[in-house]
């Protein structure tokens, strides 16, 4: 399979239309009309993923977090970003990117997320403006649940080892809001559509204050954490047997954990 057939593949799975404006998706490194058997997928562009992937035989590398955020001024090939050039290069190996369109798809983060909470009645917080889809997601639980059970159901479903909660403790749930990563800016859409507990990640101190105040409970959970169980209902649909193989990179393995 060619690099460019994965972008197409990816572009029906998430159609990078959704990708917000500030976002950097599709081919970061390579030749669209590279072949690749092996795709390497994982959540940041690190030089171990890239080495891993070397190593497995891979010939490209998908992650979630894109390798280019902002222009490149100068490219130091002993920074982080450099060293992955570098590999790349040397090893005729493609390097891509599903960000914030694969946050906004139908059958993306924030959804995989909710379907993991078997949530129903799912709507977007944010709708994209072209088309089905859009960041983070409210729906409802099967039944109203106490705090308690939500949260640990939170951390069987999507595999976390921690929860910052901000709130009353001795409420019950019914109706949840969630945004896959830094959805911060999002809990007015949420106390909006009435949800009885926000969750995402990298909420600022002043959001969850304001949040919490407005009689919206907040839990934040590791960015990491949150979006990597998604990456498992990514590397399904791309996989093609016989044609191209997917290999899921775990980042734990990878990475230093940031809590310890």
């Amino acid at each position: 399979m060619k690099v460019r057939n994965i972008l197409d593949k990816i572009n029906l799975a998430a159609p990078f239309l959704l990708a917000e404006e500030w976002d950097n998706c599709g081919l970061m490194i390579g030749d669209p009309d590279g072949e690749v058997r092996s795709l390497a997928l994982a959540l940041d562009p690190l030089p171990e993923a890239m080495e891993e992937a070397f190593r497995k035989g891979c010939q490209a590398l998908l992650s979630h977090h894109p390798l280019f955020f902002r222009p490149v001024r100068n490219l130091d090939l002993s920074s982080t970003i450099g060293k992955v050039v570098r590999m790349a290069i040397r090893a005729d190996m493609a390097v891509l990117s599903a960000h914030t369109n694969w946050d906004s798809a139908e059958g993306g983060v924030s959804r995989t997320l909710a379907r993991r909470m078997k949530l129903t009645a799912i709507v977007p917080l944010k709708q994209s403006r072209y088309g089905p889809g859009g960041m983070g997601v409210a729906g409802e639980l099967p039944a109203v649940t106490p705090l308690h059970e939500v949260l640990e159901r939170l951390k069987r479903a999507w595999n976390l080892t921690r929860i910052d909660y901000y709130g009353p403790t001795d409420c019950s749930i019914l109706r949840m809001a969630l945004c896959g990563g830094s959805g911060g800016n999002l809990w007015p859409a949420a106390l909006s559509m009435k949800a009885d507990l926000y969750v995402t990640a990298d909420m600022k101190y002043h959001d969850s204050l304001d949040s919490v105040r407005a009689k919206l409970p907040v839990a934040v959970i590791d960015h990491a954490e949150m979006e990597s169980v998604t990456l498992v209902e990514l590397a399904r649909y791309l996989a093609a047997p016989g044609e191209l193989e997917v290999m899921l990179m775990d980042y734990r393995a990878l990475t230093t954990p940031l809590h310890v």
